[in-house]
């Protein structure tokens, strides 16, 4: 308890470091430019931002990657860790090398030198909205939003497969041969759906009858969440479901979130990462 205390009161302070917004179960820093993924790795949370004013558009030439300690302590963040990148996304991180979704592209930064030493063009399938990308043991599977598909990537061959369709793929997520899939939606309406697929059989279901903008997942024991924007402005929510009783909820945040996108549970630290693209904010959630 002491321990988890104290994990607490250092994330306030952190937190509070970078904004004069506070509830009671919800922490927020801004200064962001539509941060959209975040990864952690090696000690360090990395986010995505698409830059400013660009919301969910892919045309931007000003995004970046900002590098935080996810120890809580009050270190400067490195908000333009790596700046050579258009309109990142969903990012992982694998052996020192982040991998970055941009745009129609997945590129591999050396974290140490903060170099591009990988590249991988998708321009030939007419995408511009490489979202959501996940690491399943040595393979690596990235969704384009755009084009209802999610990618097999062959890092080593730098090469890659169409490996399935799911109607407007967004965040995703591995756990026991399971692929989870957040849907955003068609036709501008809130009727994305979150599914799960067999990775071994590439067999797809939908999970539960819950609909809506649909966005970023993230797993903590038996339930499964996932961000869901509810509408634009800031009106976003976390939902959860349980994978065993399919029980469902809502996190009770005492606040709204202005686009919830790609967060990230640290199981470490007892804390969920929220970036929140129409805000330039990114929340910070003790406990779930």
């Amino acid at each position: 308890k002491f321990l988890m205390m104290r994990n607490i009161l250092i994330w306030a302070c952190f937190l509070l470091a970078f904004t004069t917004t506070y509830a009671q179960d919800l922490y927020s820093y801004r200064g962001f430019d539509a941060p959209v993924g975040v990864t952690e790795y090696g000690g360090y949370y990395y986010l995505s931002n698409e830059g400013k004013g660009k919301g969910l558009t892919m045309e931007g030439e000003d995004g970046y990657i900002s590098r935080i300690k996810s120890d809580g302590s009050q270190e400067e963040a490195e908000m333009r860790f790596i700046t050579e990148v258009h309109s990142p996304r969903g990012m992982i991180a694998l052996k020192g090398t982040l991998y970055v979704c941009d745009a129609n592209q997945l590129i591999g930064f050396d974290l140490r030198t903060k170099k591009s030493i990988f590249e991988l063009d998708f321009s030939k399938e007419n995408t511009q909205q490489l979202t959501g990308i996940v690491a399943d043991g040595d393979d690596v599977y990235v969704s384009a939003t755009d084009i209802n598909t999610i990618f097999k990537v062959d890092l080593a061959k730098k090469k890659y497969t169409k490996w399935t369709e799911v109607t407007s793929p967004c965040g995703l997520l591995v756990s026991k041969n399971q692929m989870y899939v957040c849907s955003w939606g068609t036709d501008s309406l809130p009727n994305g759906r979150l599914g799960v697929i067999d990775i071994n059989k590439k067999a797809y279901a939908t999970i539960g009858d819950y609909e809506g903008y649909l966005w970023g997942l993230a797993l903590n024991g038996k339930k499964l969440y996932f961000s869901d924007w509810v509408g634009f402005g800031k009106r976003g929510v976390i939902c959860w479901i349980n994978l065993e009783t399919k029980e469902t909820g809502q996190v009770p945040l005492t606040s709204k979130i202005g686009g919830p996108a790609d967060f990230v549970y640290d199981s470490r630290n007892n804390i969920f990462i929220i970036p929140a693209i129409l805000e330039g904010r990114v929340y910070g959630a003790m406990g779930f």
